[in-house]
């Protein structure tokens, strides 16, 4: 059989890169080239056999006998629809035939599009094209067929139906976003949790009325029923849960409306109501403390403050349920002239930062909830500090007998680079009491993330606490519980050994490609378990592992970048990926960017560059003063734009985070173009569609932005992670394939792309390396270690500068490591993990 499909990409390829104009015209409504080895989504009947078949690199669906395959498509909306169809065949004698054919009425009649016989089974693919009689058409069925002896094989392969959009549209498309999850509410209590539908269609979609839910769940605030929402309009829903009991409680939300794909979404919703009166996540001990360090005498009075084992900041054995309660706005003073930083290592740089030993202004607002201390603010917040910004963290409050009736709060947090990606991770503890009384805050940092900069924190600085009612207060207590709820079961990573005994996992050996010393985070996720390791400093273990912030650095390529491309593509008819970023980032006016295109962009492959050297550029002086040290979009997309042409745009990848960002404003103004001029890519898909749908934490939920008004993502970089948020993002790939509760939500084709390989990517350093979608490549047929792998074996993977991997392993693992030396394999772990579950197999 002949390979077509590099031909037809590539003659795809320049069609787009000469007709730019029409790129955005003609939609793929249906299309299916088998290479992902997969055709479950056809019906197949008849007798016969069926099977994948694999030739020469291309895959197809076999038949014989009588057997075929059919699929159910539609046009409706589109005019100028076009169908075609390959087939081929092997061994057909007299009588045998093999065919494509298409129906308009659902399966009632059968034209025949491509006719092969005896004579022409030399395995070459025929191609059929019609392009009349198509239009608007929801009962169009196309499939392959055989009537051939047993063993005279028929070949489809190929099937596109492609079209063009109706003038004005006739397709609505519901989209639902929001959560229906709502965790712990006490008895006689309640929270809101609001869901917002979308028309993401080119037509009205007429919502119906909704219905389903049960008690203790009820509507509220909605705007939706029996409505009518334009192309790209919205309209609110408040679910409701009031239980008057305590238990688990679930229920499910209908929401008809004439989306033809999907006539009702069901959202399901739960909670769990608990005894008026009870404490979240209740502690045994009865306070008796054995404290030696951070007493309250100390706290409450003066005295020198040292660095210490982080056990001293941390909720002890034996603490007691908290008899005061926090809710208000907690203050710091002094923070620009107290407190001291001590740079650990040669790289002396900490001098080039401003006011870098002083904290940035402290004044936020916090909600306890039971023994937890929850600030209201989460993610990165700006600020004014010249050096650094806070990343605050949910931490545990209770009481020891020796306070002297004080509750005692332990809280972590973060600061980051301004403009840049390091982090440093601390704690801060105080005392307080319900009347606003409150102690000194003690502070303390002896850990990072960052390659050219290690830093000690601490000191004491006067507080204040102003008692005050928060707005939502019940709603931030009820998502945190959903938050925590919805973590993934860890177990240290030494249980590996237990739960898969007999299979001889040295675990020492795993993240030992790292210097322990420079470790942050590692682990590994694997049939519903998360095994942790990680998280030591250089004052013993830090206390809230669990909310360990680590910067995404380039690791924001692959989620930003590349999901965010597949979910675009996922998101609209039509194709977007081959759009031209020349069409989106108006500042890109040079005849260089007339070619390439937004998947050129995530696969750093634009052709435009100065150095051919793979990392050449994104290491020059040039880069750090013209792109990454700057602050404005215009800055950024000045430089970013100003490459000069040097490649055929997809045949040379050159490390660039600043095609990164092109394609990160690109996809936002396509975004803005389709929803409305004030939407945010990030925050209306990123952080609605995909983040929390996902359950990742609210840290997540930010991203660094140009200081602006254009407030652009940096998308190369710019996101921070806890630990749960590492493992969901890998498994949304490599275990769902960019599905979420069974919805494909990442666009199908370029997930298979990413997942399987093949000869797909671009070379990106030696023969074993490899780049595509915004992810690296390594193959371990090449390595120096046996898997075992008859072919190759290409796995993908995140990389970030310093040390940062996330690795898809095609054993359905997903192993993490958070470093900043400099090492970046992870080939000792792969060698363990491979023992448990074969990558080879």
């Amino acid at each position: 059989m002949n390979v077509m499909h590099k031909l037809l990409a590539a003659f795809a390829l320049w069609a787009c890169s000469v007709c730019a104009p029409a790129r955005a015209q003609t939609t793929t409504l249906f299309s299916d080239n088998f290479q992902s080895g997969n055709y479950s989504t056809w019906t197949l009947s008849g007798t016969g056999y069926d099977a994948v078949n694999t030739y020469q690199g291309n895959v197809s669906m076999r038949l014989d006998g009588l057997r075929q395959g059919t699929k159910a498509m539609s046009s409706q909306g589109y005019t100028n629809v076009s169908l075609s169809m390959d087939v081929g065949a092997l061994y057909l004698v007299q009588g045998d035939y093999c065919r494509a054919e298409y129906s308009t009425n659902g399966g009632t009649t059968w034209t025949t599009l491509v006719l092969v016989g005896d004579g022409e089974d030399s395995g070459a693919l025929k191609r059929g094209t019609v392009s009349t009689g198509l239009d608007n058409n929801a009962n169009l069925r196309v499939r392959f067929r055989a009537y051939t002896l047993y063993g005279h094989y028929c070949y489809g392969d190929n099937a596109v139906l492609t079209g063009t959009p109706a003038s004005g549209g006739t397709i609505p498309a519901i989209a639902v976003t929001g959560s229906g999850t709502f965790g712990a509410v006490a008895v006689g209590g309640n929270a809101t949790s609001t869901l917002t539908v979308h028309n993401d269609g080119d037509a009205n979609l007429l919502v119906g009325t909704l219905g389903g839910l049960v008690a203790p769940f009820s509507l509220v605030d909605n705007t939706c029923s029996s409505q009518a929402l334009a192309p790209a309009g919205s309209c609110s829903i408040g679910v409701r849960f009031a239980p008057t009991t305590a238990g688990g409680f679930s229920s499910t939300l209908n929401i008809p409306s004439n989306d033809p794909d999907d006539p009702t979404v069901a959202v399901a919703v739960s909670g769990t109501g608990t005894p008026a009166g009870s404490v979240y996540d209740a502690l045994s001990g009865n306070g008796s403390v054995s404290r030696t360090a951070l007493t309250a005498s100390f706290l409450t009075s003066s005295g020198t403050l040292n660095l210490m084992n982080f056990s001293h900041y941390t909720l002890p054995a034996g603490a007691a349920n908290p008899t005061n309660t926090f809710q208000g706005r907690l203050t710091l003073y002094g923070e620009t002239t107290s407190g001291g930083a001590t740079e650990v290592g040669g790289n002396n740089n900490l001098q080039y930062y401003s006011q870098a030993q002083y904290l940035p202004e402290f004044e936020f607002d916090f909600v306890q909830h039971g023994t937890h201390f929850i600030p209201v603010t989460r993610g990165k917040v700006g600020g004014t500090h010249p050096s650094w910004t806070y990343i605050l963290e949910p931490g545990r409050v209770w009481n020891e007998s020796g306070d002297g009736g004080w509750s005692r709060v332990a809280f972590p947090f973060a600061l980051q680079e301004r403009g840049s990606d390091c982090l440093w991770n601390g704690v801060m503890t105080f005392l307080f009491k319900d009347d606003g009384s409150v102690s000194d805050l003690a502070y303390q940092i002896a850990s990072e993330t960052c390659y050219y900069l290690k830093v000690n924190f601490w000191g004491r600085l006067d507080a204040g606490y102003t008692p005050a009612a928060i707005s939502g207060a019940a709603t931030i207590r009820s998502d945190y519980e959903a938050e925590v709820s919805r973590r993934m079961p860890t177990k240290p990573l030494s249980a590996l050994t237990t739960d898969y005994p007999g299979k001889g996992v040295t675990v020492a050996n795993i993240g030992s490609d790292v210097t322990a010393a420079h470790m942050s985070l590692y682990g590994v996720a694997y049939n519903g378990v998360h095994y942790v390791g990680g998280c030591q400093t250089r004052y013993g273990t830090y206390p809230f592992c669990e909310v360990l912030d680590v910067p995404s650095y380039s690791t924001a390529k692959s989620v930003s970048g590349g999901y965010g491309l597949m979910r675009l593509e996922q998101k609209y008819a039509g194709t977007q990926r081959t759009l031209g970023v020349d069409e989106w980032v108006s500042e890109c006016t040079g005849s260089q960017w007339d070619a390439p295109t937004f998947e050129q962009a995530l696969d750093m492959a634009t052709g435009n560059y100065t150095s051919s050297g793979t990392t050449t550029d994104e290491a020059s002086q040039a880069m750090a003063d013209g792109f990454f040290k700057v602050g404005t979009h215009a800055q950024k997309v000045g430089f970013a734009c100003g490459y000069p042409y040097k490649a055929a745009p997809g045949t040379k990848f050159v490390y660039h985070t600043t095609d990164t960002y092109l394609l990160g404003r690109a996809m936002n103004q396509y975004y803005k173009s389709q929803a409305s001029s004030s939407a945010d890519f990030f925050n209306d898909v990123m952080v609605e569609e995909i983040y929390r749908p996902l359950g990742l934490s609210p840290t997540s939920y930010v991203t660094s932005r140009t200081q602006d008004a254009a407030a652009q993502p940096f998308t190369g970089y710019g996101l921070v992670y806890v630990r749960d948020d590492v493992v969901k993002l890998g498994e949304f790939l490599n275990k769902a394939q960019g599905k979420i509760q069974g919805v494909q939500t990442l666009d199908a084709t370029m997930v298979a792309a990413t997942l399987n390989l093949g000869t797909g990517g671009l070379q990106a350093g030696s023969a074993a390396d490899r780049y595509n979608n915004g992810f690296w490549y390594y193959d371990l047929k090449q390595d120096s270690h046996n898997y075992g792998c008859s072919a190759a074996k290409w796995v993908p993977y995140m990389s970030g500068y310093g040390g940062i991997s996330v690795v898809l392993l095609p054993n359905g693992m997903v192993y993490y490591q958070f470093s900043d030396n400099g090492q970046l394999t992870w080939g000792k772990s792969a060698i363990e993990l491979n023992k448990i579950a074969p990558m080879c197999s």
